[in-house]
């Protein structure tokens, strides 16, 4: 964790509460009179993680890595290289760090102190603040933050990760706290007090949605292939581990991390039970690629330990139940590896290479004109029916229902909600909707410089990647990694394969149907048709199995319908108990209603586990 308290003049209340939480565990960097930056050592690095001069100081405990001048990649030693790069290139030396990263830099004259404080590009790491009247306080660690400034619970920010998952910059789930978006810094002039935020990082694309390319094949996929090579060649150097999930993304890196290994790659991999249908091809990978493989079997009966683990050891609350058994595999292995712990996790291929949403441009077009008064006349024939709620009511009933599910202000944000909204009663004001859709919008067409020219397609591509990905998938194992003292590395979304990305036809990306059709074709160099091409289940924890479990369903039931919680300040606890009583008696809930009980679930024991 790294973070900071400076400051023109200090506020006494702040500086003993963060006095006391700055134990022998942190060391501090002072900034002349004007505070200090701190950080501990959960990854026991061999080496500073800052750097430190008359002019300049950076701060970063993240995994740093550059290009040589023969596009191969190396080490950034941020007290070799890069300050030198700094001074040179000002903020702009943030892009020559391919790596996903976070950061601190004070840059110091005569007249003034200028903070930048930088979150990732496209992974979950934030800074997140605290402005003071005459200083700033921040941290990569929200949980720490609150340890010092009062909790003010957000129900705005509880509002969005039942309807979106996640909550949009720079709000949290404190009121009084703040985050910098993805792929922006905040530039903060500690003599004036003045702040602004802006991107570092804009995505460029060369297609327009009408347009496409010659699918000839090495135009197509060497780029993708030798950025993906390179960096499984660097990242071979530090012994990595693997999460395996049989799946295209992990599959294809870990082939690439094996064709030049000079040790036995270990993978990992978590199952519930022998009928999981995805074992038999994470097997069939890591025989291929001559893995050291281990499973972690997550029994049916540690579900209640394993969510109460989970909340202890995520920084922030958001919504995907996968949570739970990435948390669990990430504590197995810890068990299982000694030293300095890198972990390969492999989100990002699908949001870089081709995921359906690219194709769904009619269906949330349709679901938008449709007029929001017919809406609210099926929701009110639907309400009391099933077929809103359970899997075993489909057809054109279930169909009809979904069409009034939720209605957004802006078309391509449908692709971003996550619950049957309408279905839920909450009580929530009409200016929540549009304060939240501009947040997102702000930090959306901030990432690209031509964004109001951009098709579809494009505009969907960003959404997938700065909130879904960034957002939500990385957030389920980058902190669980970092407060378990393991270090997870997403080589899908670096810098080099962002760009990249950019540059593939839309027809490559989905092409005759196939979705992710480059990372499929590139990894038939090493498996064969049946297991690139099969119909594939994902990875799917059995939610709904642990909520028809008595123990657990009673402890969550415990949990939301207490009397005293803030889920039920917005959602009914009607709802709620209805939702956990039909799956308690074994009705298949929709994988929507799922993700609202999961996202309810959650937030509420992590407001409840910090706010005290």
């Amino acid at each position: 964790m790294i973070g900071g308290y400076l400051y023109s003049r200090v506020d006494e209340s702040i500086e003993r509460c963060l006095q006391n939480e700055l134990n022998k565990l942190f060391e501090k960097i002072q900034i002349g009179s004007n505070g200090c930056l701190f950080f501990d050592k959960p990854c026991q690095e061999n080496h500073e993680p800052y750097s430190r001069s008359d002019d300049l100081v950076a701060l970063s405990q993240d995994f740093l890595a550059a290009t040589n001048s023969d596009g191969e990649y190396r080490a950034l030693n941020i007290q070799k290289d890069f300050s030198e790069l700094f001074r040179k290139r000002g903020i702009s030396a943030l892009n020559d760090v391919v790596s996903d990263f976070r950061m601190v830099v004070v840059e110091k004259s005569k007249k003034q102190k200028t903070v930048f404080l930088v979150s990732n590009r496209a992974g979950s790491g934030r800074i997140f603040y605290h402005r003071l009247t005459s200083g700033i306080l921040f941290s990569s660690d929200l949980r720490f933050l609150l340890r010092i400034v009062r909790f003010d619970v957000n129900t705005t920010g509880i509002y969005s990760i039942l309807k979106y998952g996640a909550i949009p910059e720079p709000m949290t789930i404190s009121k009084n706290l703040s985050a910098v978006p993805a792929a922006h810094y905040m530039k903060y002039d500690l003599t004036n007090n003045d702040y602004s935020t802006q991107p570092y990082f804009k995505y460029q694309f060369d297609y327009s949605d009408n347009e496409s390319s010659p699918m000839t094949d090495d135009t197509i996929l060497d780029p993708a292939r030798n950025i993906l090579q390179k960096s499984a060649v660097f990242l071979n150097g530090y012994q990595p581990a693997i999460l395996m999930s049989g799946g295209i993304d992990s599959s294809l890196y870990a082939c690439y991390l094996n064709k030049r290994a000079g040790n036995r790659l270990k993978g990992f991999y978590c199952t519930f039970d022998e009928n999981d249908p995805e074992l038999k091809f994470a097997k069939s990978i890591a025989e291929r690629t001559n893995a050291d493989f281990h499973i972690a079997w997550m029994k049916n009966e540690e579900a209640v330990s394993i969510l109460d683990e989970v909340v202890q050891l995520t920084d922030h609350p958001f919504a995907d139940f996968s949570s739970m058994p990435t948390g669990f595999v990430l504590k197995y292995v810890k068990q299982h590896m000694t030293g300095q712990a890198m972990v390969i996790e492999c989100n990002g291929g699908d949001d870089c290479f081709g995921f359906p949403g690219l194709d769904l441009q009619t269906k949330f077009a349709v679901k938008h004109y449709f007029p929001n008064f017919l809406k609210r006349i099926i929701v009110d024939l639907f309400n009391n029916s099933p077929c809103w709620k359970w899997e075993s009511h489909e057809g054109p009933l279930a169909r009809l229902a979904a069409l009034a599910d939720v209605h957004e202000i802006d078309a391509l944000n449908y692709l971003l909600v996550q619950t049957p909204l309408n279905y839920l009663g909450m009580d929530v004001p009409p200016e929540w909707d549009m304060k939240l859709a501009q947040m997102m919008e702000t930090v959306f067409s901030s990432c690209e410089a031509g964004y109001e020219k951009l098709g579809y397609k494009a505009k969907t591509t960003i959404r997938q990647l700065m909130h879904i990905n960034s957002r939500q998938w990385t957030a389920k194992a980058l902190s669980a990694g970092e407060s378990l003292g393991l270090r997870v590395i997403y080589p899908y979304i670096w810098r080099d394969v962002l760009v990249e990305q950019g540059k593939l036809p839309w027809n490559a990306k989905i092409h005759n149907g196939i979705v992710k059709w480059p990372l499929k074709k590139l990894l038939e160099e090493f498996m064969p048709r049946e297991f690139i091409y099969r119909q594939k289940s994902g990875f799917v924890p059995p939610f709904a199995k642990w909520l028809n479990d008595k123990p657990f369903n009673y402890k969550v039931r415990d949990i939301l319908l207490a009397g005293n919680g803030h889920v039920t300040e917005i959602v009914p606890t009607r709802i709620l108990d209805e939702l956990l009583s039909d799956a308690l008696n074994g009705k298949r809930l929709r994988f929507p209603v799922l993700n609202f009980l999961w996202g309810a679930i959650f937030t509420e024991m992590w407001i409840q586990y910090y706010n005290n």
